[in-house]
């Protein structure tokens, strides 16, 4: 796959046939269709960043992505394959990244990929920062560097959650309509206007209640003033750089809290908190319209540098991207994904040359009482497509809710039994999944690649079933089963009868005709 790769100079380096990343106990793989450059990418290409995410010096590039689940997890069941997604991980400026579950997000509808890819650091960092400041709906906001992209993103997350005024700032008169489309109520150009006179005058002489920083520097100094008695300031970023003066009286006559917050020092554990916090009231704001992303400028793969360019220059307003839409050079035919649609085994199913004989041995390990059916042959049989007369004799016993289902061939047609026979196995043959909606399993079975060796029906349409091909030990494969009618009867009484069986009865000899339609 291609990806970028940090740590090997002043910027990253491309290469187009790096291994797709190993899965990972609990992790999801994601095709990534687009991934968002941030500040902190730069800053860990001058080494002045190290997030505790980053893998090393030298290390996978990118943290902030927009794309498709192609491998699932067992821990993450509401990530199925398929998932359009949006999160934070280290490299995803590649084609397949693997990510922690808990900082992943669903992306809403009707956002594309390119601008779900804008948001998450936005939101996890702007969402986090207002909880610590003790935000509630009513409340004003001030936020310092608001032409910023997290700035951006900032003003309309306040105005959603129901910020009462939004007071937002920037340095270049002619990025001020932006944060106006953003939802700012108020804006305040620093470099001609006074910050504390601008900020009172629009909260009838309180101050902000709270006050999001994303410049620091001289600015800095001004917060206090800027805020009510008794409000919260929350520097979250240091564009201005990273020292200041403060009038302590001030801060302290006040009354204010002053809270300091990055991405980069968190452990998974308190980054998933912080990307959970999210699905509560930012999420459905997001699906709402309520939030809107903003792009500046899309690069492809091979022009990451000149996006990273156009980040240090500072003229961008809005994310820049890179894009990776057009997938890798060689998608390997065996990365088609599995999807876990099957269910829970209902049964495991032994072909044997002797039944009795096999029935005799189970008996012997507790397992019973069995019910047996000579010479049965299934309605509209196939197989590979073709007629057969198959016949059987099948007997079959529950431990627990555990079927277990034993089958002789009595006759010669073809059937995927006598090849398991003939190719001299004997045993376990196939396992079961049972569906009271056979056909949307069968369909779901098909669509995603499955071929059908043999299928029939027992007791009419409502008892159809087919076998897939699908060794993984020799022989075996996978039978999906409709549990309906005639059948499904048959099945709850073989459980009842096991349940209270005393050992007494082994072999019930029923007759076939028991499984007619009716």
């Amino acid at each position: 796959m291609r990806a970028l790769i940090g740590g090997l100079g002043p910027d990253w380096v491309a290469k187009d046939d790096t291994e797709i990343p190993a899965m990972k106990l609990g992790a999801l793989r994601v095709r990534v269709m687009a991934a968002a450059l941030n500040r902190a990418d730069l800053y860990m290409l001058e080494g002045t960043y190290s997030p505790n995410l980053k893998t090393g010096d030298v290390y996978p590039a990118g943290m902030e992505f927009a794309g498709v689940v192609e491998t699932s997890s067992p821990l993450a069941p509401h990530f199925p394959v398929g998932t359009r997604v949006m999160g934070v991980t280290m490299g995803a400026f590649a084609d397949y990244a693997l990510c922690d579950p808990r900082m992943v997000l669903p992306m809403p509808d009707g956002l594309s990929f390119e601008e779900a890819a804008t948001l998450p650091v936005a939101l996890a960092t702007e969402n986090d920062a207002l909880a610590q400041a003790g935000f509630t709906s009513g409340d004003s906001v001030l936020i310092v560097g608001g032409t910023t992209s997290i700035g951006l993103v900032a003003i309309a997350l306040a105005k959603a959650l129901g910020a009462a005024t939004v007071v937002a700032t920037t340095t270049s008169a002619d990025k001020r309509p932006a944060m106006i489309e953003a939802g700012a109520d108020v804006t305040v150009d620093t470099s001609t206007e006074d910050l504390a006179t601008a900020v009172l005058a629009a909260t009838d002489g309180r101050g902000a209640d709270v006050t999001l920083d994303h410049i620091g520097g001289d600015l800095f100094s001004h917060l206090p003033a800027a805020t009510r008695v008794g409000g919260a300031i929350v520097n979250i970023g240091r564009l201005a750089g990273p020292g200041t003066s403060l009038d302590l009286d001030q801060l302290a006559f006040r009354r204010q809290r002053l809270i300091g917050t990055t991405f980069s020092v968190r452990t998974p554990d308190e980054l998933g908190d912080v990307c959970g916090a999210l699905h509560a009231a930012v999420l459905p704001a997001l699906a709402d319209g309520k939030i809107r992303p903003r792009i500046d400028k899309i690069f492809p793969f091979d022009r990451a540098i000149d996006a990273a360019d156009r980040l240090r220059s500072n003229e961008a307003l809005g994310k820049i991207l890179l894009s990776f839409a057009d997938g890798p050079a060689d998608e390997p035919a065996h990365r088609a994904p599995i999807a876990n649609f099957f269910g829970s085994i209902t049964q495991l199913g032994y072909v044997v040359r002797d039944i009795d004989a096999s029935i005799d041995g189970f008996v012997k390990c507790g397992i019973g009482p069995w019910f047996l059916l000579r010479n049965v042959q299934p309605e509209n049989f196939t197989y590979n497509g073709k007629p057969s007369g198959m016949a059987m004799d099948v007997a079959v016993a529950n431990s627990g809710t555990m079927q277990i289902e034993i089958i002789t061939p009595v006759n010669d047609e073809p059937s995927m039994y006598r090849d398991f026979l003939d190719a001299g196995h004997e045993g376990l043959q196939h396992f079961a999944y049972w569906s009271t909606d056979y056909q949307d399993l069968y369909d779901r079975a098909l669509a995603a690649g499955f071929t059908v060796g043999q299928e029939g029906q027992l007791g009419g349409p409502t008892g159809r079933f087919a076998y897939l091909k699908t060794e993984h030990h020799p022989g075996t494969c996978i039978e999906i089963s409709d549990l309906g009618g005639a059948k499904a009867q048959l099945f709850d009484y073989v459980e009842l009868a096991a349940r209270n069986w005393d050992g007494t009865h082994p072999v019930q000899v029923i007759d076939p005709a028991m499984l007619a339609a009716r």
